[in-house]
């Protein structure tokens, strides 16, 4: 919220939500992230020169990679580079290379989305020299399951008619893969084992027919199924547990009873509390 205020021109604001945000600090990585921003605040208020602000970045890029925070490390980078670039100093090139590589290694070519807006020139130079990481909106599929259970594609609502559906979804992003025993035994436990099998293999077939390039895929070998996304996934859990929100923080599956989503719920109380938006 910091940097879309002062891309926007509004740097009072801005920094009054500065202020708020740093009343809500309460671990290393919030004082780096909130550090972080306001760098790019001061440099953009002039309050910083460029070599400060390439100075400050530097220190903070260190700090993230020892916490192995490399979301956030990678948005320093990106500015870090856009300074380089600025200041016709070498490096920002290769930059782009390592955060491409990055992106690749993580899955995620959404992994810079929220950042290049702060950065259109840099983006449209790489829109042509790194596409993967800056080129047109990727796809991406935002899971909401804290407080509030639905799935949004770009913004638009996925419909899938089961009770259970976005519960199973939740249960792959948690578990990754996970047997058909094990599913019937954590999601279907109250239920005739005939009719939970019936319902899991129908979940399969809405979730390929609602979204394509997203399923739930068998492998014969290891007999375990996982979930298979050609499409970038966002999902309010993983994002809380980075130090990050997206929507409510509410209780986990509020529809649902069974105990693997109270165990998931119960774990993350430990870092709700610590849940900011800077």
């Amino acid at each position: 919220m910091v940097c879309i205020l002062s891309a926007k021109g509004d740097q009072p604001e801005a920094a009054e939500h500065l202020v708020r945000a740093q009343t809500l600090i309460s671990d290393k990585s919030d004082r780096l992230i909130f550090r972080f921003r306001e760098v790019l605040l001061n440099y953009w208020t002039k309050r910083y020169t460029i070599s400060h602000a390439l100075q400050e970045f530097e220190g903070l890029m260190q700090a993230f990679g020892e916490m192995g925070l490399l979301q956030e490390q990678a948005a320093v980078r990106l500015h870090h580079a856009e300074l380089l670039r600025l200041s016709g100093i070498d490096g920002w090139q290769r930059t782009l290379d390592d955060l491409e590589a990055l992106s690749v290694s993580l899955q995620n070519q959404a992994l810079l989305a929220r950042e290049w807006t702060l950065v259109p020139e840099l983006r449209q130079i790489a829109a042509r020299t790194h596409p993967r990481i800056a080129g047109p909106s990727v796809q991406v599929l935002e899971v909401f399951t804290l407080g509030d259970e639905r799935m949004l594609l770009d913004d638009a609502l996925v419909h899938i008619p089961l009770r259970r559906g976005i519960e199973l979804m939740a249960y792959f992003l948690e578990y990754k893969a996970v047997s058909l025993q094990q599913i019937l035994n954590d999601v279907f436990h109250s239920e005739k084992p005939s009719a939970a099998k019936s319902y899991f293999h129908q979940f399969r077939h809405q979730l390929r027919e609602a979204l394509d390039g997203v399923e739930i895929e068998y492998d014969a070998e290891s007999r375990l199924y996982r979930l298979k996304s050609e499409i970038d996934v966002l999902w309010d859990v993983s994002e809380l547990r980075a130090g990050r929100v997206m929507g409510e923080t509410g209780i986990f599956l509020p529809s649902s009873d069974n105990q693997w989503a109270y165990q998931v719920d119960q774990e993350l109380d430990k870092v709700r509390i610590t849940a900011r938006k800077l």
